[in-house]
């Protein structure tokens, strides 16, 4: 079983706003360790609105709250 295998078990367990937050964790990591044209970052809500997606994650009920995310 490889990294990419256990990782995605793990992130199975946990609630969808802790996946949303790993989700913004390797978004992360991929601006930063990858060059440009690996990192593409979503930028439109439609792009990241697909990226999620993909991750069969239902982010309907997600609000940004700004405050909750300075304090992190």
């Amino acid at each position: 079983m490889g990294y990419s295998d256990i990782i995605a078990r793990e992130v199975e367990t946990l609630p969808p706003e802790k996946q949303i937050e790993l989700l913004d964790f390797i978004a992360f990591l991929k601006t930063r360790y990858l060059p440009p044209e690996l990192a593409s970052v979503p930028k439109t809500a439609e792009e990241i609105e697909t990226f999620f997606r993909s991750f069969k994650v239902d982010i309907s009920g997600y609000k940004f709250d700004r405050d909750d995310a300075n304090v992190r």
